[in-house]
């Protein structure tokens, strides 16, 4: 068990005796380790696995879960540690966005229940390569979103508000605060290494899920086990009409838009002439050039 005690502004922490309680019902020994600082589940996942782990379950939001999914590779574009390993999902986070995609009760007794109880299934994840801000390629895997345009802008933004001030609509305050500076970005994309794209754009994101930003429907027909990502472009646009658009994602029909188009892709390489931000579940990494990569079947759950 790796718990964040941070996620879900430190209620993870303060409520930490009963989900250990509500595990016991169905796992009577079990390891867990609370983590300190950000990136550390990625190596300690990496430590148990190499230990004979065959079962992580993250307690903790969607930024802990995406540290655990690259602690199940090596480090870089390496392959699994144990590609016979499971990963169990206990939500705790401020959003949770990627469970939604999955259908894992929020609940903490519910999700045990379903880990105790569950066959496991294999689902997809993204790799991409991008250019470090200090310069310098890295490579990282994601599990939910990968975006440029205004939804990194707005992580960026979040990135300035303590953990512990942060709730389930600071997301869409980011958002009309980012607004206030909107530009959209002129990009190319290659698609599959021979559709070209190019166009300008308010937001780019290639989905492994199909919520992000606390229950925005950025994709939303993505399936994480259909072997493809899906790349959504929402061409340039005003900060008007962006906000009158808003509801549509989280009703699920910016698909409809017709400045919206989505791709369903399994590898995309997209530019920028100008600086761009990139961010990965709900993470600012660094900026474009990168290239995103689709997974197929690479991550178990047991859900």
């Amino acid at each position: 068990m790796i718990v964040n005690p941070l996620s879900a502004r430190g209620a993870t922490g303060r409520r930490w005796e009963r989900i250990r309680d509500a595990i016991h019902t169905h796992f009577h020994e079990f390891k867990y380790v609370f983590t300190e600082k950000q990136h550390q589940a990625t190596q300690i996942t990496r430590e148990l696995l190499r230990d004979g782990f065959d079962l992580i379950i993250g307690v903790g939001g969607d930024g802990t879960l995406s540290e655990i999914t690259n602690g199940f590779h090596h480090e870089g574009d390496g392959g699994p540690i144990n590609p016979a390993a499971s990963l169990g999902i206990i939500p705790s986070g401020t959003g949770s966005d990627f469970i939604r995609s999955l259908k894992i009760p929020r609940d903490f007794r519910g999700s045990v229940e379903r880990i105790k109880a569950g066959e496991g299934r294999t689902i997809d994840i993204g790799q991409v390569s991008f250019q470090r801000e200090k310069g310098g390629m890295e490579t990282r895997l994601f599990i939910n979103v990968g975006d440029f345009g205004l939804g990194a802008d707005v992580i960026r933004w979040l990135s300035r508000i303590p953990l512990s001030r942060r709730g389930p609509f600071t997301y869409y305050g980011g958002l009309l605060a980012t607004l206030r500076t909107l530009h959209s970005r002129e990009a190319d994309i290659v698609c599959d290494g021979s559709v070209q794209v190019h166009g300008r754009f308010v937001i780019g994101a290639v989905a492994n899920g199909s919520v992000f930003g606390g229950g925005m429907q950025i994709a939303p027909g993505a399936r994480p086990d259909d072997g493809f990502l899906d790349l959504v472009l929402i061409e340039e646009m005003g900060a008007w009409e962006i906000l009158r658009n808003t509801p549509r994602l989280y009703r699920g029909t910016i698909d409809r838009h017709p400045r919206v188009t989505i791709r369903r892709v399994r590898e995309a390489t997209i530019t920028c002439a100008a600086e761009s931000p990139l961010e990965l579940d709900g993470e600012a990494v660094g900026r474009l050039p990168a290239t995103f990569r689709v997974l197929p079947a690479a991550l178990r759950l047991r859900v």
